[in-house]
């Protein structure tokens, strides 16, 4: 049995689930209209039928809308990553670093939806439960033709406790992951290559 992805002898066939994982991208581009109120219930009913240790179920969403806090969120970031010690000898983190000095640049991509994922405090393993999460959300967005984008660059809001409490979160829940949602400008973008040879080793 070959270690190589490429190897087609052992390819499983592709159902609708497969199709909807290959076809998911990081959207960073998105049309002005909305996501459904629905839609976005089911989004997140999706996100907490993902696995969590010892079924803790520890995901709670803020689910924000409004477009004016999501820039105003996005500015806060900004400055909060500005004001970071960073090295400029690593050309990602310069690259970075000119991105967000960008007056025009939102982190959340003018997207119109923007969920906050948190843990609440008893959580066993909660960054891999979000993350499980946060996975589910983003393949059922992308089977209803809805893009998403994980915004690491808003991890640093979770810092704050004043807008914690203007977003109405309890000081005991951490925040996790933030994702973007909308219809993108362009659906079906071409995946990144993908390494194939990734398994260290075959065994049996």
């Amino acid at each position: 049995m070959s270690n190589d992805l490429s190897d087609l002898t052992c390819r499983a066939p592709v159902n609708d689930v497969f199709k909807t994982i290959y076809a998911r991208r990081s959207i960073r581009d998105y049309r002005p209209e909305d996501v459904p109120d629905h839609v976005i219930r089911e989004l997140i009913k999706a996100g907490t039928y993902a696995p969590s240790a010892v079924n803790k179920q520890p995901w709670r969403f803020v689910v924000i809308k409004d477009r004016e806090l999501m820039k105003k969120l996005s500015n806060r970031a900004k400055e909060l990553w500005m004001e970071q010690d960073v090295s400029a000898s690593n050309p990602d983190i310069i690259r970075l670093a000119n991105m967000i000095a960008r007056p025009d640049f939102n982190i959340f991509y003018n997207a119109p939806l923007l969920i906050m994922i948190f843990a609440h405090p008893d959580a066993f393993s909660p960054q891999i439960d979000c993350a499980l999460a946060a996975e589910n959300m983003m393949l059922a967005a992308r089977s209803l033709g809805i893009g998403s984008c994980w915004i690491g660059l808003a991890a640093v809001l979770g810092q704050v406790r004043e807008i914690m409490n203007e977003l109405g979160v309890p000081a005991d829940c951490k925040l996790m992951g933030c994702l973007i949602f909308g219809y993108p400008s362009q659906l079906d973008l071409k995946a990144p290559g993908r390494e194939e040879n990734v398994i260290l080793k075959w065994i049996g």
